[in-house]
């Protein structure tokens, strides 16, 4: 029999977030760890990852809208050219992460710890980094149209427009 972290794996793996997000509610103690898994490409939309362990996780080219990814460890993700549109990342430890040519319109990344990121020309739109931890992260060519920055911290950080 699979264990509840190989069949939560295979349901993201085959894009059933409803099923999934199911799942999740059932075993309301589970904490998925998808570290170092591939799921490039995929559409998780909606996908209850809250809590998740997805150190080192690959979510490059993936549709990510309004993913709960609440409290979640991403330390050294990947999420090249995906889809982040309203996308809540509080609380997040996000260290070292690629978010780079992103679409974050919406997102909330409120005390999210973004240390050494990059999150290079990238759509900002709209989106929430209030007590953010941006230190020594990498912000060039950004859209960030009424972003809210608020109490952010940035020291150290590039930007270059």
């Amino acid at each position: 029999m699979n264990t509840l972290n190989e069949q939560g794996a295979e349901l993201l793996h085959a894009e059933k977030i409803k099923e999934f997000n199911t799942f999740r509610m059932r075993n309301l103690t589970f904490k998925p760890n998808l570290s170092s898994q591939d799921l490039a490409g995929k559409n998780l939309s909606f996908a209850f990852l809250n809590g998740a362990l997805c150190i080192k996780t690959n979510f490059s080219n993936c549709i990510l809208k309004k993913t709960n990814f609440v409290q979640a460890e991403l330390n050294n993700a990947n999420f090249d050219n995906s889809n982040l549109t309203g996308a809540l990342f509080m609380y997040s430890e996000m260290k070292e992460c690629k978010l780079r040519n992103c679409n974050m319109n919406r997102s909330n990344f409120m005390w999210a710890n973004l240390q050494n990121s990059d999150l290079s020309n990238s759509n900002l739109t709209n989106t929430i980094f209030i007590e953010a931890n941006l230190q020594h992260s990498i912000l060039n060519e950004l859209n960030k149209n009424n972003a809210y920055i608020k109490y952010a911290k940035i020291d150290f950080t590039t930007w270059k427009c």
